[in-house]
């Protein structure tokens, strides 16, 4: 089967799962050549200088996938069958059934490429030719220092957004309507989640809070029903908030969603489930604020002007995409996940060079294919 095959295979599974972010043939053949450079790269030697090159995927990808959100794990799963991989799932409990839906959704051919596996395996771990791991830091190191020297090795740590809206002073309800989109998709658990809103203005932080609190209270998609650790999770950061005197918005025992305004030395993250924090921090003392968050910077989203100085600042602590707010949440096809290119670390290359091919042929001439055979 070749990479076209597997594309026109995975495309309609992609529109039964929009949270990929992926519409169709189109994106998924962009993602291919921007990692390989053209099409075929995976089924030919193609001109590459003055020779030719070859991709060469894994045989087999074990993934470890987190137990936050389901798309990641999803994601992960399309990659490889884009590659052509067979794909090892160690699925933590709580997402078995989400991935099992996904596999499930996969086009019969491409069905057996793919294994939910009960548990973690050793035997399975070591048989793979790479391994993506999502989690904690401490998992990413765990599993890398159970990896041979030859197998590849994707890990994605732990990371946290914010939103900016720096010197804004008249917030208005659209942008209060972007705001709410971006902290109430995933339940704000995922790692594009805004952890905080930056302010420049205590007035302004007060009018906004305002405003959200009337459109998440119109909100009639956040009636869903609190486990009772995220009950008590919700209910803690409440009571901090009041016990410090800070300024605080939300639904009562509904518990779906929180505006705290809050007065603290440095970030410091949100438990998650639509609690959001206001923080008034002034331009220059924005660096000293944000210092816990280098190295574990994923997503800003902006409103307005930003100044040159506040996007460095962003790039130094290792942010890797700035998106307009309301939008934090849906990434585009080809997004660089942690400053990584799709697919492009999965992918070895094997070269063939010398003055001449096998056939006698000048690798310098172009040719309308590589004088290779290709494997049925």
């Amino acid at each position: 089967m070749t990479a076209l095959d597997r594309i026109d295979r995975l495309a309609p599974l992609c529109r039964l799962f929009p949270e990929l972010g992926i519409s169709g043939p189109g994106d998924l053949r962009r993602l291919l050549k921007v990692a390989l450079g053209r099409l075929d790269a995976l089924d030919r030697f193609v001109p590459y200088g003055d020779g030719w090159s070859r991709a060469i995927a894994p045989r087999r990808i074990y993934h470890v996938l987190a137990g936050t959100l389901a798309v990641s794990g999803w994601r992960s799963l399309l990659e490889g069958l884009l590659l052509g991989s067979e794909n090892l799932l160690q699925c933590p409990a709580e997402q078995k059934s989400a991935m099992a839906r996904f596999c499930s959704s996969l086009p019969r051919s491409l069905r057996k490429l793919a294994r939910i596996l009960p548990a973690y395996s050793q035997e399975s771990f070591a048989s793979a030719d790479a391994v993506v791991v999502f989690g904690r830091d401490e998992t990413i190191r765990l599993f890398q220092s159970r990896c041979r020297k030859e197998q590849l090795f994707l890990g994605y740590g732990h990371r946290a957004s914010l939103l900016w809206l720096g010197g804004i002073r008249r917030p208005t309800m659209d942008l209060a309507k972007a705001i709410a989109q971006d902290m109430s998709a995933y339940d704000q658990s995922g790692c594009l989640s805004p952890q905080c809103l930056i302010l420049e203005s205590e007035g302004t932080a007060f009018a906004l809070a305002e405003l959200l609190a009337r459109v998440l209270s119109a909100d009639a998609r956040l009636r869903s029903i609190r486990r009772p650790e995220e009950a008590a999770r919700i209910r803690e950061a409440r009571t901090i908030a009041r016990s410090l005197g800070w300024p605080l918005w939300d639904d009562g025992d509904e518990l779906q969603w929180t505006i705290i305004v809050r007065d603290v030395a440095q970030f410091q993250p949100t438990c998650g489930h639509r609690v959001l924090y206001l923080d008034k921090v002034p331009r220059n003392g924005l660096a000293a604020w944000l210092a816990p968050l280098q190295g574990h910077l994923s997503a800003v989203g902006l409103h307005g002007t930003v100044p040159a100085s506040v996007q460095k600042l962003f790039w130094h602590l290792g942010a890797s995409r700035l998106c307009p707010v309301g939008r934090m949440q849906s990434p585009p096809p080809l997004w660089h996940h942690d400053g990584k290119t799709p697919l492009v670390d999965l992918i070895r290359w094997v070269d063939w060079e010398g003055s001449k091919m096998s056939n006698g042929r000048n690798p310098r001439r172009p040719q309308r294919h590589p004088p290779f055979t290709e494997e049925r």
